[in-house]
């Protein structure tokens, strides 16, 4: 099985190489499920399509070995590409009043209220950036997103209110968690802001 690093780093790349795959920001996004833009599980599928299916096909022609060829190129290519996919069809965040939920690669839905939030580290990925929250709640677990295709601005306006205030929000409810987030100004300015805390240095929280 391929560490899920690798295959968020695979996806990084990716987005990095592919423009179009960034998300457009400023969408409502408080209590929606955002899943990778299509154009990802469309180009996870022409992969897997071109690594299992068409490179077999050729390789068998030239070399007159058909079922060898796709043998080893589901050995070789599909512990790469079939998790790329998988990934696109499981992974989603949603940001709620409360908390973050997410769903990994493993179908599994993990759930970080704000408040446990401990960590938050913005890593180099040769572009804009990789973002991983740690929560105090569950210490061996990580969310970890491209926060350009993916919107951060509930979770973005949050930790910088925690960080302005010396404590994090309380009690809010929806139109208050908006007016919070549009405090902050663009998401542009916000990604800023927390690229200026936590870029390849941890911002703790705790």
């Amino acid at each position: 099985m391929v560490p899920p690093a690798l295959i968020g780093l695979l996806a990084g790349l990716f987005v990095r190489n592919v423009p179009s795959l960034k998300r457009t920001m400023g969408q409502p996004v408080l209590g929606v499920k955002q899943h990778r833009p299509r154009i990802a599980y469309i180009a996870g599928y022409a992969l897997l399509v071109v690594t299992l299916v068409l490179t077999p096909i050729f390789c068998g022609v030239m070399f007159g070995d058909l079922g060898a060829c796709f043998i080893i190129m589901f050995v070789l290519g599909g512990p790469l590409v079939i998790p790329f996919v998988n990934h696109c069809h499981a992974f989603y965040i949603q940001q709620t009043v409360s908390g973050v939920y997410w769903r990994n690669w493993r179908w599994k839905i993990r759930y970080m209220p704000y408040e446990s939030i401990s960590e938050v580290l913005l890593q180099s990925n040769g572009k804009n950036g990789y973002l991983r929250v740690r929560s105090r709640n569950i210490r061996r677990v990580q969310l970890s997103f491209d926060p350009w295709q993916f919107d951060a601005s509930v979770l973005f306006a949050m930790v910088l209110s925690r960080v302005e205030h010396k404590e994090w929000p309380q009690n809010l409810n929806a139109q208050q968690v908006e007016e919070l987030v549009a405090g902050f100004g663009s998401y542009e300015k916000m990604f800023g802001c927390i690229e200026r805390l936590a870029y390849e240095r941890k911002l703790k929280l705790d």
